[in-house]
């Protein structure tokens, strides 16, 4: 076996037993990190961005697992038939071959593409065989290094609407099988000027200072910022 895929795939087992799918899905998969580029020039250029319905996004995410199963069934009656159907996934196209292939194959790889430059990571959320395949076993992961608050969902829904690929339940709590570890959501979990949470201890801590002393009324006044949160 070659030492280098030895070594790629060991260390993404092992993540899996500790972060889940998101260590690969999120850091290491060449084409995610090709839908997520084009899709921030997209942005540079101002391209609408389309938010997917939760109860629409909730429907389409379980095709990718759908689609892992069919191809693992097919593998279990004939390995050619499996290779050739597993050309759903444009890795091979777009990373090993670099477009290099008959025109059918290079046509859905521009299209999976045009999809994620107004759908971030399109790809990723609805379709990826392998993103189901990881997501299945990292259900054993070992911890879950993902903090939230009580508040999280209820009131406060920021981090749900920030969150990329809508890894984050309506009621705060995120999906580990969707998640790809982005960390997005953990800067805002202690961000003093965003997260609500925050943003009351904060004030809660300043009222402390100033009733004992420690901090004057017009230092503190001079110091205090105005801050949002949604």
């Amino acid at each position: 076996m070659d030492p280098l895929v030895f070594l790629l795939w060991f260390s993404v087992a092992a993540a899996l037993l500790f972060w889940g799918r998101g260590a690969y899905c999120g850091w290491l998969c060449p084409f995610g990190a090709l839908q997520e580029l084009t899709n921030r020039l997209a942005k540079l250029c101002r391209i609408p961005q389309i938010e997917v319905p939760w109860g629409l996004h909730e429907r389409l995410w379980p095709i990718k697992y759908i689609i892992f199963l069919g191809l693992f069934g097919l593998s279990l009656y004939s390995l050619d038939v499996a290779e050739h159907y597993a050309e759903v996934e444009p890795f091979k196209t777009a990373i090993i071959l670099k477009f290099q292939r008959a025109w059918p194959f290079v046509l859905f790889v521009v299209v999976l593409l045009a999809a994620g430059l107004f759908i971030e990571r399109f790809y990723c959320r609805y379709l990826c065989p392998l993103g189901a395949a990881l997501a299945i076993p990292a259900r054993l992961r070992m911890f879950d290094w993902l903090k939230r608050y009580r508040e999280c969902g209820n009131p406060c829904n920021r981090c749900a609407k920030e969150c990329m690929v809508q890894a984050i339940h309506p009621e705060g709590h995120i999906n580990p099988n969707e998640c790809l570890y982005c960390l997005h959501c953990q800067v805002l979990y202690q961000h003093d000027q965003k997260c609500p949470v925050c943003i009351k201890k904060l004030a809660k801590r300043r009222r402390f200072e100033v009733q004992t002393g420690l901090v004057k009324p017009e230092t503190e006044a001079r110091k205090a910022k105005p801050v949002t949160a949604e």
